[in-house]
């Protein structure tokens, strides 16, 4: 047998990577998971109010501005965060991880990036990076502080803003690009209600500490005017009523030599459809499985990660899972943090793993599977309905969520305006509002008032008739042609009774 030596070196050099490389990164964002990337940098510099503002020239969004009042930043500070190769030092409880969230984010979405910043004790700055430079190496541009200052002064935003920062995207590439008016307010509606259903769905544990208002608005720059905010509530994906499986949740404890952490498993109740099991719109297969958590910051929102495979049978199975600094070895968190890979150990540990009483992954699976084979032959199809919000008392919205099962996961709010005198009502989808003619109030209630609960019957009947103008479901004609029928009935009733006297 003949001995072959071994190849070795005979000389080593750095290798820099192509610029061009850069603008790669980010490409699997899409807008909502994007704008999320800038918020979790708005609540690590500790952001109380943060604005997503859709700048509009009348129907159709030119820009999009996220605005905070954080701590800001100074003129190194903002520098760093516009570098690619400047890495980000993040704290024990920062919601960041990659330290490139901005410019990738960003740039995956517009063309061109602008920051405007002020940080106590430092004038104002301001940097913009566009997409076009990144290839050859990203060239950042840098505005005098005057010219921030008075950006950051015409923000019109409506909470004290003594410190903070504005990210503007300009030439946004994913917004929609039709000429149609109708089609560009569809689309500003629906984006409008992702980004609310995604956060409230991706910080709702930070949402719920209370210390946090996020909103999402329209600013017509024409007019100089804002559109009504949609404020962002919190959505709990295990916030269930009742047990869906006595003994459940239980916790699993789930230990890779030194890193440990523990998986609580969940087993939805069938009867409950609200907004945490339905989360906006979403299939039990997409919403069954692993709820990842880093710093109270949903990653991950369903899915097995090769623990088992999606199935109607595990509808009801759901494992909140919270990871340690040792556990993220063991995690590979996508650019996205939209979703989590587990390495092979990981995996092993979760099979193995073994509950106070016993139980196992595996017959947790079909604990599961009971709990959707009891759901099959007990439960007819749901009754949906929107969900009342302001405008109802607790108690007839409390018999709405036993009897009904949301179809939406923002609740409608009812109130009195002043209309013109061929209404009755007034939807605004957008704000999700169903909005009363104050001219009848007085004949509709039975006598003046102002009580914001007034009215209930009345209320909930009409929510229920006008259920599917709020979800988007049936054609615009037959809306339309429902819409003229309902005012006109309604209208001709009121009058009767008005001159009835009743």
């Amino acid at each position: 047998m003949v001995s072959v030596s071994a190849p070795q070196p005979v000389g080593s050099r750095v290798v820099p990577p192509d610029p061009s490389i850069t603008s790669a990164i980010g490409r699997h964002h899409t807008l909502v998971t994007a704008v999320a990337d800038l918020v979790d940098n708005s609540i690590d510099a500790g952001a109380t109010n943060i604005l997503i503002r859709f700048r509009m020239e009348g129907a159709r969004p030119v820009g999009l501005q996220v605005i905070d009042n954080a701590s800001g930043m100074d003129s190194k500070s903002i520098d760093d965060a516009m570098t690619y190769a400047k890495k980000r030092e993040y704290q024990g409880r920062d919601l960041g991880h990659f330290g490139i969230g901005l410019k990738a984010a960003s740039l995956s979405q517009a063309n061109t990036l602008i920051v405007w910043s002020k940080r106590y004790g430092s004038p104002p700055v301001g940097r913009r990076l566009r997409k076009e430079t990144i290839d050859t190496g990203p060239v950042v541009e840098e505005f005098s502080s005057s010219d921030a200052a008075e950006r950051l002064a015409g923000s019109k935003v409506d909470f004290v803003m003594d410190t903070g920062t504005i990210v503007e995207w300009e030439s946004v590439q994913t917004f929609l690009t039709s000429s149609n008016d109708e089609e560009q307010r569809a689309w500003t509606s629906r984006t409008t209600q992702e980004l609310v259903t995604h956060l409230g769905l991706v910080l709702h544990r930070i949402l719920q500490r209370g210390d946090l208002t996020i909103t999402v608005q329209t600013f017509d720059v024409w007019l100089d005017f804002a559109g009504p905010p949609r404020q962002v509530t919190a959505i709990d994906p295990f916030d269930y009523r009742g047990v869906g499986r006595t003994g459940y949740p239980k916790d699993l404890p789930v230990i890779v030599g030194d890193a440990d952490s523990t998986a609580r498993l969940h087993v939805w109740p069938h009867w409950d459809r609200g907004s945490g099991f339905t989360q906006g719109g979403r299939s039990a297969s997409e919403s069954q499985g692993l709820y990842v958590y880093r710093n109270d910051r949903l990653l991950q929102s369903g899915g097995w990660n090769s623990l088992a495979t999606p199935s109607t049978d595990l509808a009801f199975a759901r494992v909140a899972f919270d990871l340690t600094t040792e556990m993220e070895n063991h995690v590979t968190i996508n650019p996205e943090k939209s979703g989590t890979t587990f390495d092979d150990e990981l995996r092993s540990a979760f099979a193995h793993a073994r509950a106070a009483d016993g139980t196992t992954l595996a017959s947790f699976r079909e604990d599961a599977k009971h709990a959707a084979k009891i759901a099959r032959q007990r439960v007819a199809s749901p009754i949906g309905a929107p969900r009342p919000g302001d405008g109802l008392p607790d108690g007839v919205k409390g018999v709405f969520g036993t009897y009904t099962e949301p179809n939406d996961a923002a609740p409608v709010d009812i109130m009195w305006r002043m209309l013109p005198d061929d209404q009755v009502y007034d939807i605004d989808v957008d704000a999700h509002r169903l909005v009363l003619n104050a001219r009848y109030r007085a004949a509709v209630v039975g006598h003046k008032s102002l009580d914001i609960n007034d009215a209930p019957l009345f209320k909930s009947l009409l929510l229920l008739l006008l259920e599917d103008h709020f979800v988007g479901t049936g054609s615009g004609a037959r809306k339309k042609r429902e819409d003229a029928a309902w005012q006109a009935i309604l209208l001709s009733a009121i009058r009767s009774q008005s001159a009835r006297g009743e």
